[in-house]
Order: structure tokens, then sequence, then C-alpha cells
């Protein structure tokens, strides 16, 4: 008379271990995925956090501009725009107290050589008596200020743009050029990536009138 079987196989055994780690591959693949998403909502959400906080940061500052402060902007080259900012003691100072009226602040959009990536960065300075008599431009404020150093206060963006509404013409210019007036809008946008998913953010400032009413 024959026995029963008291145990299992080794091909019974080899098939259960074969379904334990299909079934543990696939809660890690999961679990995996599920963490990848979470880091990349976080990043998505910091990133968003920095780039609010710039432009809350520039819109109180352009909003803030004294009636007498000179204002010009435009690309230096391909792979830098200038703004070049003078009489404006007050301009963007949570990072130092108030300069004299004559200090000049240089905010760049500029691109990495190395990666090709787009920053935001500044420096301010206090200019010599004979480049205020002779008047600052763009080429001249980076030749005097060429010593001091620039403070990044974001980067990693894929591309960046920046408008002026001539509200005399009613129209969006690329530069201005201006120093007797002031557009009535300047608008920033910034593109940024996470992996594969570019992502953008517009901010619109206004600016208030030069002195005597005229922009």
């Amino acid at each position: 008379k024959s026995q029963g079987r008291s145990g299992l196989t080794l091909i019974e055994v080899m098939v259960a271990l074969g379904v334990l780690v299909i079934l543990v591959s696939g809660i890690f693949m999961v679990v995996q995925t599920a963490l990848k998403t979470v880091l990349l909502i976080d990043r998505r959400a910091s990133r968003e956090d920095e780039v609010t906080n710039l432009t809350d940061i520039l819109r109180s500052g352009f909003r803030s501009l004294p009636t007498h402060a000179r204002l010009t902007a435009g690309p230096v080259s391909p792979k830098e725009y200038l703004f070049v900012v003078q009489n404006a003691p007050g301009f963007l100072t949570w990072l130092s107290a108030p300069g004299s009226d004559h200090e000049v602040v240089l905010l760049s959009l500029r691109q990495d050589g190395a990666n090709e990536r787009w920053r935001i960065c500044l420096k301010r300075f206090e200019p010599s008596a004979s480049l205020v008599e002779q008047g600052v431009t763009a080429q001249t404020a980076l030749k005097a200020g060429a010593q001091v150093p620039w403070l990044e206060l974001v980067g990693d963006f894929e591309r960046t743009g920046v408008r002026f509404y001539d509200s005399a013409d009613q129209r969006w210019l690329d530069q201005w050029k201006n120093t007797q007036a002031r557009p009535a809008l300047i608008e920033l946008t910034l593109v940024y990536e996470h992996t594969k998913d570019a992502r953008s953010a517009a901010a619109i400032f206004w600016v208030p009138p030069v002195k005597g009413g005229k922009r």
C-alpha cells in the first residue's frame, strides 16, 4: 500500500519562489514609481516657489523705483541681457543697505557657457565721478564694475525672455533705451525643465512713471 506525499516537490518550491519574486518585483516597481513621482512633484513645487519668490522681489523692486531713477535694458551679447538701473538706491536692497543716488545696479540674464542654461545675476557698485558725468551705458557699466563679483539670484533656466510695453506707441518692445521715459510694464518669461516636461512662468511688473508724469 502506497503512502501519501508528506511534502512539496522541488518543482513546486521553485514555482512558488518564482511567483514570489514576480510579486516582490512588481511591488518594488510600484513603490519606485511612486517615489519618483513624489520627488518630481516636490522638485516642481520647490522650483515654482523659487521662481515665485524671485518675481515677487523683482515686482517690488520695479514698483518702488524712484521717479528720478534711470532704467535701460537690452541684449549686450547673444548670451546676455542686461538691465542697468541708476539713481535708485532702494532698488533690490534686501541684499544690502541702500547705496548712494549714483549707485549702479546691474541685473543680468546670462547663459552659462558650459551647460547653456540661463541664470539671473546681480551686482551693484559706486561708479566714478567721470563715469557719472559721461553717462552710464551697458558697456561702460560692465567695464566699470568688472571687478565686482556677480551674485546669482536663481539659475538653471532653459531660456528667458524680456519685453517692455511702451504706452506712448502702445506696443511691446524687446529692449528699452530711453532713459528719459519708462515702460508702463515689464514682462519677464522664464522657461525651465523637469526631465522632459518643460514648464514656464511669466510675470508682468508695473513700473511707476518718471518725474513729471511722463513714461
